[in-house]
């Protein structure tokens, strides 16, 4: 695969994504029909600079953001392992149940 970015004067960045030529898999023939002109053509998308990643205010918690910095800069931030193993279980516990379903 070859992507290639381009930024313009305007401020927007053209991006060129090209599939390489042989993917190592043998498609069955309707498939291969439906994945030829992909394969030869690129995809282009263009984002303006309006369009650039941003997030609002009300998103993230930027008090709660600088306090974690700060206590990580000074070095009194603390990591509760077993919340972090306690949630990393109730994550598997679910995915358990959904898949079973």
């Amino acid at each position: 695969m070859n992507i290639q970015t381009i930024k313009s004067a305007d401020s927007s960045t053209q991006i060129t994504v090209k599939r390489a030529a042989g993917t190592g898999t043998k498609p069955s023939a309707s498939s291969a029909q439906q994945l030829a002109p992909a394969a030869t053509e690129g995809s282009a998308i263009s984002l303006s600079s309006s369009a650039a990643f941003s997030s609002h205010a009300s998103d993230i918690d930027t008090a709660k953001v600088e306090s974690i910095k700060a206590a990580l800069k000074d070095g009194s931030y603390k990591i509760d392992s077993s919340a972090i193993a306690d949630g990393m279980l109730g994550t598997a516990r679910d995915l358990l149940r959904a898949s079973s379903r």
